[in-house]
C-alpha cells in the first residue's frame, strides 16, 4: 500500500463525486477509489489531469513539503 494522496480531500472541496472525477478523466470510479485509499498511485501524467480536473496546483498531488523548496 502506498501513502494516500490528498485526493479525497481535494475532490470533496471541489464538491465532486468519485464517479464524476472518473468520467472527466476517462477512468473508472474504482480507480479513483483505489487512488484515494492508497491502494494504487496514479502516474505523473494522470496527476496532471487530476490537478486540472480539480483546479488545484499539481504540486498538491505529490508528497512534497513545499516549505523546503
Amino acid at each position: 500500500m502506498v501513502p494516500a494522496l490528498p485526493l479525497r480531500h481535494l475532490r470533496r472541496l471541489a464538491g465532486m463525486k468519485q464517479s464524476h472525477v472518473a468520467d472527466l478523466m476517462g477512468v473508472t470510479q474504482p480507480t479513483v477509489s483505489r487512488w484515494e485509499n492508497g491502494e494504487t498511485e496514479p502516474f505523473v501524467d494522470m496527476r496532471k489531469l487530476i490537478a486540472a480536473v480539480l483546479d488545484v496546483p499539481v504540486i498538491q498531488l505529490f508528497d512534497i513539503d513545499v516549505s523546503q523548496l
